[in-house]
C-alpha cells in the first residue's frame, strides 16, 4: 500500500501547486502593468565618452543654438499599458539612459512613432557640447 503521508512543508490535494500558480500570476500581472521599455544607443566614435548622468542629459526637439558634435543615435521604445496612447515624454526617461551610456550631454529627437495604440518608438542624435558655457 503507498505511503499517504505528506511531507513537511507541502499541503495537502496540491495547494502548495496552486500558490504557486497564484504567486506566479501576480508577478506577470505587475509586471504588466509596470509596462516595458527598451532603449538603443550606438556611439560613432572610436573611443566613447565616459558615462554620464541620466537625469542631467538635455531633451531637445531642434539643434541647440550652441557649439555641439554628434556622438551617437540612441533610441528608446516605451509600451504603455492602459487607456491613453503613450507619448514622446513618456520614453523620455530611456532616451536620457541610453545618452547617458555613451555620454552625451543632450539628445536632439529627430523622430517618433506609434507602432500601435501602445507603442511609440523615438530617436534621437546623441551630441556633446564643444564650448565651455553651461546654458543652452
Amino acid at each position: 500500500m503507498p505511503d499517504r503521508s505528506i511531507l513537511p512543508g507541502s499541503a495537502p490535494n496540491g495547494a502548495t501547486g496552486e500558490r504557486s500558480m497564484k504567486s506566479l500570476l501576480g508577478i506577470a500581472l505587475v509586471c504588466a502593468l509596470a509596462g516595458c521599455s527598451t532603449y538603443q544607443a550606438h556611439s560613432n566614435l572610436p573611443t566613447p565618452y565616459a558615462p554620464t548622468n541620466a537625469s542631467q542629459v538635455q531633451i531637445l526637439y531642434s539643434p541647440p543654438q550652441r557649439a555641439y558634435t554628434s556622438i551617437g543615435i540612441v533610441s528608446a521604445n516605451r509600451y504603455k499599458p492602459g487607456w491613453t496612447d503613450p507619448t514622446v515624454s513618456d520614453a523620455i526617461p530611456q532616451l536620457q539612459a541610453a545618452g547617458a551610456e555613451i555620454g552625451a550631454d543632450a539628445i536632439i529627437v529627430r523622430n517618433d512613432q506609434r507602432l500601435n495604440d501602445r507603442h511609440v518608438v523615438v530617436e534621437g542624435e546623441a551630441i556633446k557640447f564643444t564650448d565651455a558655457s553651461t546654458h543652452q
